[in-house]
């Protein structure tokens, strides 16, 4: 596999700044500013790979919003049946993975959030607020950018836009 070229790593770089940028200044208005690290991560396959299977939105959103959900309810857990945060921090990952591999989902970055939600103590509100306005202003910033006029000539993003020929 080559390279990409200088044009499209330069639409990579900027591209990443603006969204990270963007969001930040989103979530800096929530309880919750930090989802930034799995955001990262959601950058490198939304711009590095755009038309990859863990690019696709199912993937992104689906990912993010089951994992974030299991870390919820597995924080919660520990809340209330205690035990040692490391195995309720496991478990939430672990049952995450499964989630998004049985709902066809999986975005590695996502794996991430339930570290984020113990750290950050997170309730359901966490859903509205730092989650949902964070992806929608990460996929927004990503959308446009993997969708400028073929400066690398990878096509549309996300695969779902490309029109499917049938015979003719």
């Amino acid at each position: 596999m080559k390279p990409p070229p200088p044009s499209r790593l330069l639409v990579q770089v900027i591209a990443t700044v603006m969204a990270l940028l963007a969001t930040h200044a989103a979530l800096s208005f929530t309880e919750h500013p930090w989802l930034l690290p799995s955001l990262g991560g959601s950058c490198v396959i939304l711009l590095g790979m755009p038309r990859g299977i863990m690019a696709q939105p199912r993937s992104f959103f689906g990912g993010h919003l089951l994992s974030t959900t299991i870390g919820i309810i597995c924080r919660i857990g520990h809340a209330s049946l205690g035990g040692p945060i490391a195995f309720w921090l496991a478990l939430a990952v672990g049952l995450a993975l499964a989630a998004m591999a049985l709902a066809r989902c999986i975005h590695s970055p996502a794996g991430a959030n339930p570290v984020v939600v113990f750290a950050e103590n997170a309730d359901f509100g966490f859903m509205l607020a730092p989650l949902v306005p964070g992806l929608a202003t990460l996929f927004l910033v990503t959308f446009i950018a993997n969708n400028l006029p073929r400066p690398w000539g990878a096509g549309p993003w996300p695969r779902f836009l490309i029109r499917r020929q049938g015979p003719t």
